[in-house]
């Protein structure tokens, strides 16, 4: 009888140092940081290893930035595969560059970069980088990118549908760049509750509410504008058009409830080090 494959998989630990220090966990802060307070040094892009032999065949690589780039015996360099919209990398750096040098080392790793702009993070300065693009030997000031969680601090629940504003991790996953899929923008839902209207007519999440009836529907403010106007008052249906990561749009004909299924507003509250843990409040919203 053939023997089970088994699979391990883990985070290396260099990775959790860099992401618990901030938070207090190893001496760093005392005490501990509160998770929606915390800042984490991060990179706006992503790396692939490029053979020596490419990086000169197909980049235009020298042999003198080839031997800069040589460490440790390794023959391989890194190029930026992606740049996330809107990072800090965005306009400074371009996908298929060829990192030569970060704050005048050679990297071949991409925890090396990771280190090296965290480094520099702490003083808030510019760090150059040295890049082959288009052949040509480009130099670039990037400032250090440092995250904070983008945690949700407003829901919308509507027709049974949990929104709130589009995830930054959604947001930079890919997939067509539109205004309704920036970080922050638009009505992102990944929930529907079950029993609702949504769920009784077949919606289906993850995706975006983009329109209800003739009206676009931009962010939370957008559809609490169009439901206080009174312009859904007394409608037996709604017709809401959704659309997914890959642009394909879906409409479907809603009926609402507003004894069971009122539209509701969470909230939470502002945080602080020293202060009261937040709070969430609840609003229900009706039309007119």
């Amino acid at each position: 009888r053939p023997a089970k494959k088994h699979y391990l998989a883990g985070i290396p630990m260099p990775v959790l140092v860099v992401l618990l220090r901030p938070l207090g966990f190893l001496g760093g802060t005392s005490p501990p940081t509160s998770l929606h307070l915390a800042r984490v040094p991060a990179l706006d892009c992503e790396f692939e290893e490029l053979s020596l032999a490419k990086a000169r065949r197909y980049h235009g690589m020298s042999l003198e930035q080839a031997a800069g780039c040589s460490k440790d015996g390794r023959r391989s360099v890194l190029l930026l595969s992606r740049i996330t919209t809107g990072g800090a990398f965005d306009g400074r750096l371009a996908e298929g560059d060829v990192v030569l040098r970060v704050a005048g080392k050679a990297v071949t790793r991409p925890q090396e970069v990771e280190r090296l702009m965290e480094k520099h993070s702490r003083s808030g300065e510019e760090v150059c980088w040295r890049v082959l693009r288009s052949k040509k030997e480009v130099e670039a000031q990037v400032l250090p990118s440092v995250r904070s969680t983008d945690g949700t601090s407003r829901l919308l629940v509507f027709l049974g549908i949990v929104m709130r504003g589009t995830p930054r991790a959604v947001a930079e996953r890919g997939g067509p760049v539109r205004p309704h899929t920036r970080p922050g923008e638009g009505l992102y839902f990944w929930h529907i509750f079950p029993g609702s209207p949504a769920d009784t007519f077949g919606l289906t999440a993850p995706g975006w509410l983009v329109q209800v009836d003739e009206d676009d529907t931009p962010s939370i403010d957008g559809l609490l504008e169009i439901i206080h106007s009174g312009r859904l008052k007394g409608r037996e249906w709604l017709r809401c058009c959704t659309m997914d990561a890959d642009g394909r749009q879906t409409v479907k004909a809603l009926q609402p409830d507003a004894i069971f299924w009122p539209t509701v507003e969470l909230a939470r509250g502002a945080a602080s080090d020293d202060g009261p843990k937040p709070r969430w409040s609840r609003t229900e919203h009706s039309d007119g």
